[in-house]
């Protein structure tokens, strides 16, 4: 394919055939350069995490330098990847995580401030530390959990976007109403490809440049596949579990 030769360090954004193996067949539009400084595990984990915070926070969100964004769940793949965007964009970054490793973990990729989202009325620290003005920008991952809760932290004309659920809730409209605010679902499929370039160009360069430095949480056998799902599903779970061919 143009500009790839055998023995160059690539990789991919998606691929036709799967990626539970130990060859994959992808379009040329799937692949794309792996900087030195990274390793091929960190080139496994940066497409579907940080391609999903891209897009969550800048095409959906719309964040922008000098904005406030709260990330829940900041200990993630998708969570870590939303910090480094976030203070690579210039935002202040307010991170969660549930153990004191995760907590730790988000302040050392960058979060301004950490909380923790096991302590009861957490997001009051949220007013505090925007002198009550709420955040610009929220990014949930646990809507089914948080969604109510996040209304009451977002700011005038604030966006909320639904990363992750796990079933119902029910919330006042009205808080959304009060605020002008929008509460916008993502799910990575949807982007355009003219999006996609977008992302993997910027993901490229913040490989490149060392503002994006996916941290890896486990490096698992192929072969045990499903331990790696148990692992993501833990409580505490941290960083991207990566499976190795």
């Amino acid at each position: 394919m143009t500009g790839v030769k055998p023995g160059d360090r690539v990789y991919f954004g998606g691929s036709v055939s799967g990626a539970y193996a130990e060859l994959s067949v992808c379009e040329q539009t799937q692949i794309h350069p792996l900087a030195g400084k990274a390793s091929f595990a960190q080139g496994a984990a940066i497409n579907v995490p940080y391609a999903t915070a891209y897009h969550a926070l800048f095409h959906r969100g719309h964040g922008d330098a000098g904005e406030t964004v709260l990330v829940h769940g900041a200990s993630g793949g998708v969570g870590i990847g939303a910090v480094q965007l976030a203070r690579a964009r210039g935002m202040a970054v307010i991170g969660t995580a549930g153990t004191e490793r995760g907590r730790r973990l988000v302040q050392e990729q960058g979060a301004h401030h950490v909380l923790d989202h096991t302590a009861p009325g957490y997001l009051d620290e949220v007013m505090t530390i925007t002198a009550n003005r709420g955040v610009d920008v929220v990014l949930e991952m646990l809507a089914n959990v948080n969604l109510a809760k996040d209304l009451g932290v977002i700011a005038m004309r604030g966006r909320i976007v639904v990363i992750g659920n796990r079933g119902g809730i029910e919330i006042n409209p009205r808080m959304a109403m009060n605020k002008d605010a929008a509460i916008l679902g993502m799910a990575l499929f949807h982007a355009s490809p003219a999006q996609l370039a977008g992302i993997h160009a910027a993901l490229v360069e913040g490989l490149r440049n060392g503002t994006l430095r996916p941290v890896i949480g486990e490096q698992i056998p192929l072969a045990e596949a499903p331990r790696a799902h148990e692992v993501v599903m833990a409580n505490g779970h941290h960083g991207k579990v990566v499976l190795v061919p």
